[in-house]
């Protein structure tokens, strides 16, 4: 990972001079981390993650004029990556918004009879997360984000993050007990 200072530098140098070296070096500095992120999101869909990442790139490198530097570079290329994310999932599943959140109708609380659970791993466990929450849980367990770049990244208040977060617990909880009540 760059510093700030030296995101700051390449980032004049694409600006300034349309330095394409320059954001070549971010993108060699983040794409792993962008890479896992949306790995884990879209369940490991490799033409998928291809994609979603190139799109990410694009966009960014298109917008770099616009990027203020209140967050960190890093920050802002996980919202984007996090946007074109669910971008796509809006085209190709039904969504409806509630609470700043999204959640799929087919990842609702309140089915009583959900698919039973047999010996469900971590990885399994999250996959049956909605996107917010899978996203949330990638962010702050796996890329080491903290609450308020959450809140950055998914465009939603830090308290809903929080609780979020804490419905994500306790659904991982209860699907790794293997009850079928999730």
């Amino acid at each position: 990972m760059l510093t700030r200072l030296q995101e700051i530098a390449l980032i004049a140098r694409c600006v300034a001079g349309d330095d394409r070296n320059a954001f070549g070096s971010l993108v060699e500095a983040y794409v792993d981390d962008i890479r896992r992120m949306l790995d884990r999101l879209t369940g490991g869909d490799v033409a998928l993650v291809d994609d979603l990442t190139q799109e990410t790139f694009v966009k960014a490198y298109l917008s770099l004029r616009s990027f203020k530097g209140v967050a960190r570079f890093r920050t802002w290329l996980f919202r984007i990556a996090y946007n074109e994310f669910i971008t796509h999932v809006r085209k190709n599943t039904h969504f409806v918004a509630f609470d700043d959140t999204i959640h799929d109708t087919a990842y609702d609380d309140s089915e009583p009879d959900g698919p039973s659970v047999d010996a469900v791993t971590v990885e399994e466990a999250i996959g049956r997360l909605s996107p917010a929450l899978k996203a949330i849980v990638q962010l702050y367990y796996y890329e080491n984000f903290s609450v308020s770049h959450i809140s950055e990244i998914m465009q939603m208040p830090s308290g809903t993050v929080k609780s979020n977060l804490h419905r994500a617990r306790v659904r991982l909880a209860r699907l790794l007990e293997n009850k079928k009540d999730y």
